[in-house]
């Protein structure tokens, strides 16, 4: 979703204005971040820390991902750790909680050589501490992370962590961290965990949204793998609530949603192909297996999903991926952007991304969408100034003809960028189409 939080005109910063009237963006929001990016340049320079790198930077960083093997009667959650001795003696530089079935482990990091630890709070007093170490790397041996070893510019394979429950070490380091919750389940997206602010936070301070949700999907029911899977992907400033109004018309007997939360901030081809990933390492989970699989995305959410495709796809179209459809996305790009971007004193990667003559545009483009899965394009044209578009998105990028003849069916609306999701017309086409999927 897109939203405003500021009603100050941005138009002090030269050739930034096409950008926000784009995104709909806050110039007071945006003005915060750059304040930010300075103050983090400032600290690093004077006291560098592979931490303060990872905010300043988190679109050089990548993810370290491997396997978990560790006695199946276990059902608590662990804490893993990247450690690193660039800057700092034995500096903690990410962490991530991971739930059961535990079976993978991932820490997004920068570039350099890490240490990683796995914690199991074995008291049970909500703390995971340094003596409740079960597992860790080879001693002296760090992995090293960045693009050389990054399979698709994101992840890096690392090695399959054993954990030993009975005889757990001392780190070597001090360590009690508590207050990091971590569920996938919750009863409704007028939870406060999905609040609009952390699209903002998602949008400009990325790696604080990934310590809020510490992972990437989110559901409202337990998984039924005899339900048909619908992946609802955000756009820009977004969050999972954005799809609300959609989702209460969906026939939950036959229907279960799911949510991609991810921080829009970062490139898009990462934000795909982590999306990607996710989707094969769910398929791969014990009591996971997908029989039936739908992607759904709105505005930047639909370059997201198409990486994600491709990636997906790359060898072979899974079994389970029957149906894509995507609400007003810029598929053609965004022309102001492209000159605005030229101008910002700091820069979001997406931005980039977006931008109308992009490397990333190009990329996506190379490839054909599956043939055998039908995708279809909703749009907007409601546009009180005019012009030829939802009041965000162009026509002309909206039905970019790379896109557009891949299309099963288009729909058109009278309805702006948010308002196609909020639209009775529009989730009743949507659900008329759900009904064309077989069992």
């Amino acid at each position: 979703m897109i939203r405003s939080h500021c009603s100050t005109p941005f138009k002090t910063l030269a050739g930034l204005l096409a950008v926000f009237v784009f995104l709909s963006l806050s110039g007071c929001d945006y003005l915060k971040f750059v304040g930010q990016k300075r103050t983090l340049k400032n600290e690093f320079h004077n006291h560098p820390k592979m931490e303060l790198l990872r905010e300043l930077s988190p679109e050089n960083c990548y993810t370290l991902f491997g396997e978990l093997d560790h006695p199946k009667d276990y059902d608590g959650s662990f804490l893993v750790v990247g450690v690193s001795d660039r800057y700092q003696n034995r500096e903690i530089v990410a962490k991530r909680v991971v739930l059961n079935p535990a079976l993978f482990y991932s820490v997004m990091a920068p570039e350099g050589d890490y240490d990683i630890y796995v914690f199991a709070d074995l008291n049970g007093d909500d703390l995971f501490r340094d003596n409740e170490l079960v597992g860790r790397t080879t001693p002296g041996k760090p992995i090293p992370i960045g693009r050389k070893y990054a399979e698709d510019n994101i992840l890096v394979k690392g090695p399959t962590l054993r954990l030993d429950l009975d005889h757990p070490q001392k780190a070597d380091f001090p360590l009690a961290v508590g207050g990091i919750t971590r569920k996938s389940r919750y009863a409704s997206l007028d939870d406060e965990f999905f609040d609009p602010r952390y699209g903002t936070m998602g949008l400009y301070r990325p790696m604080e949204l990934l310590a809020h949700t510490q992972g990437p999907f989110f559901q409202l029911e337990d998984y039924d793998p005899h339900k048909t899977l619908i992946l609802f992907v955000h756009g820009v400033e977004g969050t999972p609530q954005d799809w609300k109004y959609i989702v209460e018309g969906l026939d939950r007997k036959k229907f279960q949603p799911w949510f991609y939360f991810y921080p829009s901030g970062l490139p898009l081809e990462k934000l795909g192909n982590t999306l990607a990933r996710s989707i094969m390492l769910l398929d791969q989970t014990p009591g996971y297996g997908i029989s039936n699989l739908i992607i759904v995305a709105h505005s930047m959410g639909g370059l997201v999903a198409r990486a994600a495709i491709d990636r997906l796809c790359r060898d072979g179209k899974p079994r389970c991926f029957r149906m894509y459809i995507s609400f007003s996305s810029p598929y053609g790009g965004i022309e102001e952007a492209r000159e605005g971007v030229k101008s910002a004193p700091a820069m979001v990667p997406c931005w980039i991304d977006v931008a109308s003559d992009s490397e990333f545009l190009q990329r996506i483009y190379s490839t054909d969408l599956p043939k055998d899965v039908p995708f279809y394009l909703f749009f907007g044209y409601r546009n009180k100034s005019g012009a030829s578009g939802d009041g965000t998105i162009t026509l002309r990028s909206q039905l970019d003809d790379r896109i557009y003849v891949k299309a099963v069916k288009t729909y058109g609306f009278d309805a702006t960028h948010v308002g196609i999701l909020n639209d009775a017309s529009v989730r009743k086409v949507f659900n008329e189409i759900l009904e064309t999927v077989e069992p």
